[in-house]
């Protein structure tokens, strides 16, 4: 692999983490300010310049935007690319930086019910290339320039991977649970004409039948024939309206914690209500890892509420390495423009952390609640964007839930859809 030299007339933090980002894995690179130096060197080399010094190097303009001491929450225009890039008019390393720091999300304006950055509000969205790895192919393309002038500069080609996560918001639908929370649940399926839910409660309840949301055991059964590694994030709250996880108390959650930690990857999905509080983070962080007996790395968001930057600073403070949450709920997507895992840069505090970002692409919800509701649609979705990814060599990451596939408040069809999704490994 050739070293590649970036001329530049300055440097910054950000400008550091664009490039490591770019050539992790594929090549060595050495900034330099020195003009001669620049012009004498033989290998690639990229002059990040307004000043076209070497006609034979390739030019990428500054837009001033990686020096500022505090980064706009909207890109410059000299940073916004469109798609197809056929040319390197556009500062590339600017519109790298904007999308994987996530700039646009410090703005709080705006934001939708659950107090969310909204995916209609992105630039991705908003120029109607949200649907493709657009970072990516920005690095993609890079790499063809360079190669067009240097034919000895090789990118090993990164391997595809699919990876399946669950959220487990709730595991029973119908045991473990209070008295009053049957009794408002049965008023409420008598208020909807539901006599179906309050017939298999009474079924669930009498051991007659296994409750529709412990779908534990075919899932683990799949994911066994398959061969790969889901994860599972675990909901520890259920002291709020949004939090109702149940049973956390119970010998059976605790088995059942236990088992699945045995075999998968597990994480914690922190709760709406630790978002308010550090104190709780800390308290629900804790009792997963005395369930699981480990220490926990990984963590989704509950809702997916991500809040720049006190989510991430909080994750950090408790030991969590590796987050899952960027994605968007109404929509399939890049929301962060990749399908690699990222560093998290702190755009506050101006530092690359040790943060690992797992970006994700579709989720079940998404679909049925959302938009798309039809076989073929869904499929269809669900192909496009795996075929992005393959096209990168990334990893095409899906969000389901244990609760969405029988039971009540779910989609009769998605059971179907989902496990053809899941064992048609060439879709």
């Amino acid at each position: 692999m050739l070293d590649v030299l970036i001329y530049s007339e300055h440097s910054s933090n950000r400008f550091q983490y664009v490039l490591d980002w770019i050539f992790k894995g594929v090549s060595s690179f050495q900034i330099t300010h020195d003009v001669d130096l620049a012009i004498k060197y033989t290998g690639p080399i990229i002059f990040y310049s307004n000043k076209y010094i070497r006609q034979d190097a390739l030019q990428i303009p500054d837009s001033g935007y990686l020096w500022r001491r505090k980064s706009e929450p909207l890109l410059p225009d000299l940073a916004l690319v469109t798609f197809p890039l056929n040319n390197l008019d556009v500062d590339i390393f600017s519109f790298i930086y904007y999308s994987l720091a996530r700039c646009e999300e410090y703005n709080k304006n705006d934001l939708d019910a659950w107090g969310r950055f909204k995916a209609e509000n992105s630039v991705a969205f908003k120029n109607n290339y949200l649907q493709i790895p657009y970072v990516d192919l920005v690095k993609v393309r890079l790499f063809d320039f360079l190669k067009e002038k240097w034919p000895s500069f090789m990118v090993p080609l990164p391997i595809y991977k699919r990876q399946i996560s669950y959220d487990i918001d709730v595991a029973w639908a119908y045991l473990y649970r209070s008295l009053p929370r049957h009794f408002y649940g049965i008023c409420r399926d008598v208020l909807r004409r539901d006599f179906s839910s309050i017939y298999h409660r009474w079924q669930v309840l009498t051991g007659n039948e296994v409750d529709p949301y412990f779908t534990f055991s075919r899932l683990l059964t799949t994911h066994a024939a398959l061969g790969d590694q889901p994860i599972f994030f675990w909901l520890m709250g259920n002291k709020s309206k949004l939090d109702r996880a149940v049973g956390l108390k119970s010998k059976a959650f605790k088995q059942l914690i236990r088992d699945v930690s045995s075999k998968y990857n597990i994480g914690l999905h922190p709760s709406m209500k630790s978002g308010l509080s550090f104190g709780w983070l800390q308290k629900e962080y804790n009792f997963l890892c005395s369930l699981a007996e480990k220490k926990i790395i990984h963590s989704r968001q509950h809702y997916l509420l991500l809040n720049m930057p006190d989510t991430y600073h909080n994750l950090l403070k408790i030991g969590v390495e590796n987050d899952y949450s960027m994605g968007y709920a109404s929509q399939c997507g890049f929301r962060a423009g990749t399908c690699f895992p990222f560093l998290w840069f702190d755009e506050q505090s101006d530092v690359c952390t040790n943060l690992t970002i797992h970006p994700f692409q579709a989720m079940d919800v998404t679909f049925w609640v959302y938009g798309e509701n039809t076989s073929e649609g869904i499929l269809a979705t669900l192909e496009n964007i795996e075929n992005q990814c393959k096209s990168v060599g990334g990893t095409f990451t899906f969000i389901a839930h244990n609760s969405s596939f029988s039971g009540p408040g779910t989609w009769k069809a998605w059971e179907e859809i989902y496990f053809t999704f899941l064992k048609n490994t060439n879709i």
